[in-house]
């Protein structure tokens, strides 16, 4: 897959089990056989894992962008909590945008960078435990607002944390339907901070140019763990734009903003 970090605009979202302040590359290819018996047979070389290609079972890798059934893939039970960079290192990445109090205008964006797991310093992305129901496991996914940005929090500014996989979308994917599942439920949002899940697609080179923007508003869920979808058709004129899918938390002056998301599946049909 050919990775392209872009920054893009978009506002909203939001956790449950922190506290008011809180918060994949292909598979890599498998080595030769050893050679065996004879003088001094030589093993295989190992094999190299696809360029930059998206976690799960047929992440977007190589050159060919989102192919495969599967795209994305990750119930968070595998990723290891107390790890810095376990989102990150999964291929989840994080872009703030900055907009007025005031009159809601844009004020400016920073980013991209890895996606964080730090409940010392909350910011946009948590790996929490204990939040599941039967079928969410023990480790979910929290999304929350840039708390660490607290210039323009503390200012009345409104802070757009944004928690996604990018990848780009090839000729073979045209035809069919990308699918954006996941299990979500209410977190500590409260007040006026916002939450939303997204699909969403632009022209690398024209990034502030939205051509699909697909959301599950995701503000005011029930505490219930439910099941939720985002849908977007594949068509010719997409072919090489980059391609989002994931989650963002707005809130202003240090509001909670939490809400827990599990069992993410990106697949094509």
């Amino acid at each position: 897959m050919k990775k392209i970090l872009i920054p893009v605009l978009f506002v909203m979202l939001a956790l449950n089990g922190c506290s008011d302040d809180d918060g994949g590359g292909g598979a890599a290819g498998t080595g030769g056989t050893a050679g065996t018996g004879g003088t001094a047979g030589t093993g295989g070389t190992a094999g190299t894992g696809g360029a930059a290609g998206m976690g799960g079972a047929a992440g977007m890798g190589g050159a060919g962008g989102v192919g495969g059934d599967v795209v994305y893939e990750q119930d968070f039970e595998s990723l290891d909590k107390n790890s810095l960079t376990a989102l990150g290192d999964d291929g989840w990445e994080v872009f703030g945008n900055v907009f007025s109090g005031v009159d809601g205008s844009y004020l400016g964006g920073y980013g991209p960078f890895p996606a964080p797991n730090n409940p010392a310093a909350p910011a946009f992305s948590l790996i929490d435990e204990g939040q599941g129901g039967t079928s969410q496991g023990l480790q979910q996914l929290v999304i929350i607002s840039d708390y660490q940005n607290q210039t323009e929090m503390l200012a009345g500014n409104l802070v757009e944390a944004n928690t996604f996989q990018e990848g780009t979308v090839s000729a073979d994917d045209v035809g069919k339907t990308l699918r954006f599942s996941f299990d979500a439920k209410r977190g500590n949002i409260a007040d006026s901070s916002t939450a939303v899940a997204f699909v969403k697609t632009f022209d690398p080179g024209d990034p502030g140019t939205l051509t699909n923007f697909e959301t599950v508003d995701t503000t005011d869920l029930p505490v219930e763990w439910m099941r939720y979808e985002i849908s977007l058709a594949i068509d010719a004129g997409l072919v090489d734009q980059t391609l989002q899918f994931g989650f963002a938390a707005t809130a202003t002056e240090n509001e909670s903003s939490g809400v827990f998301y599990d069992n993410i599946l990106v697949d094509l049909q």
